[in-house]
């Protein structure tokens, strides 16, 4: 962006601004954003448009930016939510994961047209920055966790953990085929992550050589 908004009318614009790109995007594909058209649907000028942002692509990015934020943000309350729930574990994570893939599911198809056609999405910082702050948030959770989860090499499975469920839970708000049901997919996700945690037999890590192998 050219400059932050500071006044309220300010953020105002930059947020119509924003959600007339993201409607774009959805409606049409990421070709039919333009800085006219854009301005059209959030109903300012072009010259309000460009006090804020240089081109189409500055627009994309913080479009694309806040709702990662949004995403990010609301995977953290989601699991401060289930912590706090007395049946656990099985109704933390029940919860935990029907809230991160609803909010998938809100802003799906802003997501598969960024995934699919934005060519610049992997230099957003918030798309940078995603994975370590799916970590941190995952870190909490396992520290949380340590007297009941035991898990062979703790760090290691829990980032791949994360991984994997984390690509299911965006394929099964975006990618989701005819014949699956969405409560289907989430309830086996829950079985198979009650079974990594809790279910899989004790092992102690191997020892890592010094030359890092």
């Amino acid at each position: 962006m050219k400059k932050q908004p500071r006044q309220a009318r300010s953020r105002a614009t930059v947020e119509a601004i924003c959600d007339a790109a993201a409607r774009l995007m959805q409606d049409e594909g990421y070709a039919a954003v333009t800085t006219n058209r854009v301005a059209e649907r959030a109903g300012v000028s072009v010259g309000s448009l460009y006090e804020y942002f240089p081109n189409k692509q500055s627009i994309v990015a913080a479009t694309l930016g806040a709702a990662l934020r949004d995403i990010v943000a609301g995977i953290g309350r989601s699991l401060h939510e289930a912590l706090a729930l007395p049946d656990q574990p099985r109704a933390g994570i029940d919860h935990w994961i029907r809230a991160i893939v609803a909010a998938l599911e809100s802003r799906a198809g802003l997501l598969r047209v960024a995934l699919s056609e934005v060519p610049f999405l992997g230099e957003i910082p918030e798309a940078r920055g995603l994975s370590q702050a799916l970590e941190q948030i995952v870190r909490k959770g396992r520290d949380k966790s340590a007297g009941v989860v035991r898990l062979y090499d703790p760090e290691a499975s829990a980032w791949l953990l994360t991984s994997m469920v984390w690509t299911a839970m965006q394929q099964i708000a975006m990618q989701r085929p005819d014949h699956l049901s969405r409560e289907r997919l989430i309830g086996a996700l829950v079985e198979m992550v009650l079974r990594q945690l809790y279910d899989a037999p004790e092992a102690e890590a191997p020892s890592v050589r010094e030359s890092g192998n």
